[in-house]
């Protein structure tokens, strides 16, 4: 690791550091955040981490390291903010400074564009570096000597936001953030959004699995997977035919920590669908998320649900905790307004749906797809799940009545979504990212990556921006 770090000239001259924690109470974003409450982190699509780390590593005529910044937008968790990074600023050549001293040197300019950045765009900015995408990320002591003098000087500007610095590598961040004029709080946590996820520091090891242990059967998913299961927090919305099968799949696979957005009472018409549901259950008019907490902590007591009875829009400090959100609602415009909430907290969204189409003289057709909404890529709009021809059918049709439902697609379009999950969050298949919409034809039983694929490669999703992310911002025009 080298020794030298990044800085800025102005007056003198500032460098990346770290400092010791800072005392108890913050304001930010109007909330007050205890001192033992805080546990920020910073999240990012894999596609600009990878942007980001390859700029950095880049060789320099003379300095010994590169610099740069993340543009990001914030928002308020329980746990204190969440960074949402959407944009990376490389340093140009030109603006390097010779110093033996440090490993990089930065002259003003650098400095004053991302300050206007910030009156720009109310983005915080974070001055990072690296010391090699695979390298630790601990700070040399240049970084713990200066670092907080970078973070102030920026938060200066505008002190609503939180601007820091960092050390970067592929998995793990070490830096700081600055919540008021000098008050910092430490930034450890970093979750990667991406084929595959990454959801903080795991560690990998090379222990082998006793194969009738817990996770034994599941060795293939990779080292890491016991800790990256047992950690991930995983949402479902909608506790019906296909939310009732994810549940039961995520408890035998090991998950531990689950949240539920479902209202609803289960009626006589689910239990032809609603897995763990009884007669007993309809007769006492339970809650479809008790029949899932009951069902979960049957086969894994130790797990942690968020089980209260609500909207999902009831439940967004919750589900915005989340790493995947799996969505199984009924309506297109739930699944849109669904889909904005997990782009604005850069949360991948596996949707499921289903529907049987009885036509005149035929017999009926079974027909269902499984897609995923990926922050940084293709949303249910390029993938054709949401139309304004069906928002506005639907429209059309309010108070139509319920419409067929079966067990058996529920439960393999429910399974497609657990392995996209599985995929995404462990990256057992490969790091490639598989097809992000598959189809049902349940009469044909088949299921196939849709012919919308091919056509969108090459595409950038035009519904979603770069920074439609976190709380809205008022902007200066």
């Amino acid at each position: 690791m080298r020794q030298g770090s990044g800085s800025w000239d102005g007056n003198g001259g500032q460098c990346l550091g770290k400092t010791a924690r800072a005392k108890p109470c913050w304001k930010w974003s109007k909330i007050i955040y205890a001192h033992f409450d805080m546990n920020p982190r910073i999240k990012i699509t894999r596609p600009l981490l990878e942007k980001a780390l390859s700029d950095l590593e880049r060789r320099h005529p003379f300095a010994l390291e590169r610099v740069g910044f993340f543009s990001c937008r914030s928002t308020s968790g329980p746990n204190g903010p969440i960074l949402f990074v959407h944009d990376y600023h490389p340093v140009p050549d030109g603006h390097y400074l010779e110093d033996e001293r440090c490993g990089a040197r930065i002259g003003e300019i650098p400095i004053q564009a991302a300050m206007q950045r910030t009156l720009d765009s109310n983005s915080a900015q974070l001055w990072i570096h690296t010391h090699g995408r695979n390298w630790s990320t601990s700070p040399s002591p240049l970084d713990a000597r200066e670092g907080p003098n970078v973070a102030r000087s920026l938060a200066n500007l505008n002190q609503g936001l939180p601007h820091g610095w960092a050390v970067i590598s592929e998995r793990e961040i070490s830096g700081q953030i600055c919540l008021s004029k000098s008050e910092l709080v430490d930034l450890n946590r970093m979750s990667v959004v991406g084929w595959p996820m990454s959801i903080g520091r795991c560690p990998l090891g090379n222990r082998r699995l006793d194969l009738e242990s817990r996770h034994g059967r599941q060795g293939f998913l990779g080292p890491g997977a016991p800790w990256i299961i047992e950690n991930a927090r995983m949402g479902i919305v909608g506790l019906g035919g296909g939310g009732s099968h994810i549940n039961q799949q995520l408890a035998h696979i090991g998950f531990r920590h689950v949240v539920y957005a479902d209202f609803d009472h289960v009626t006589l018409s689910n239990l032809n669908r609603l897995v763990g549901a009884t007669a007993k259950d309809v007769q006492e008019a339970r809650l479809k998320a008790e029949i899932a907490s009951r069902v979960f902590l049957s086969i894994q007591p130790d797990a942690h649900i968020d089980a209260a009875p609500a909207r999902w829009e009831d439940k967004v400090e919750a589900l915005g905790e989340c790493d995947v959100i799996f969505g199984c609602v009924d309506s297109f415009a739930g699944r849109r307004d669904l889909e904005q909430f997990c782009r604005s907290r850069m949360i991948p969204l596996i949707d499921i749906g289903m529907k049987v189409r009885q036509n005149p003289g035929a017999v009926p057709q079974i027909y269902g797809q499984c897609a995923v909404s990926m922050p940084g890529s293709h949303c249910l709009r390029c993938l054709n799940v949401i139309t304004d021809e069906n928002l506005a059918k639907e429209a059309g049709d309010y108070g139509a009545g319920p419409q067929p439902q079966v067990v058996w697609p529920n439960g393999i379009l429910a399974s497609t979504a657990v392995g996209f999950a599985m995929q995404l969050l462990t990256g057992w298949a490969g790091n490639a990212a598989p097809p992000q919409r598959v189809d049902l034809k349940g009469s044909e039983q088949s299921l196939a990556p849709s012919n919308l694929i091919q056509a969108l490669k090459g595409i950038s999703c035009p519904h979603f921006g770069a920074d439609d992310l976190g709380d809205p911002a008022l902007v200066k025009l």
